[in-house]
């Protein structure tokens, strides 16, 4: 049912293995969930990346005509997630995110919101 490889078949498959899964150089870097990463990633940029995009699609569901459920069960669905992919691949203080957490609780009383 198996067959058994002789050593050129192993030899060529090691070999296509290697030019398959490249090192990564430690200067270039890959996304991942949306979020550049590298041997060292650059937390303070991707951050700040994360936030406007989080608040860019907040404002966008606060500017829609939905009603105040909808607009809420669409920042869930669209704005959330923004952030929480990047929970466990950004390092961040409980400080920033309350500061976030704020500014979020703002962002609907300035847009006619209560």
């Amino acid at each position: 049912m198996f067959k058994k490889l002789g050593s050129g078949a192993k030899h060529l498959q090691e070999a296509h293995l290697r030019r398959t899964f490249q090192e990564l150089d430690p200067r270039k870097a890959y996304k991942y969930l949306g979020t550049k990463e590298s041997h060292d990633v650059e937390h303070k940029n991707e951050k700040e990346k994360l936030k406007n995009e989080y608040l860019g699609r907040l404002r966008l569901v606060l500017n829609t005509e939905l009603s105040a459920k909808n607009k809420i069960q669409a920042t869930g669905s669209l704005a959330l997630p923004v952030l929480r992919y990047s929970f466990g691949i950004i390092s961040g203080r409980q400080e920033e995110l309350q500061k976030l957490d704020r500014k979020t609780r703002k962002l609907p009383t300035t847009h006619g919101q209560n």
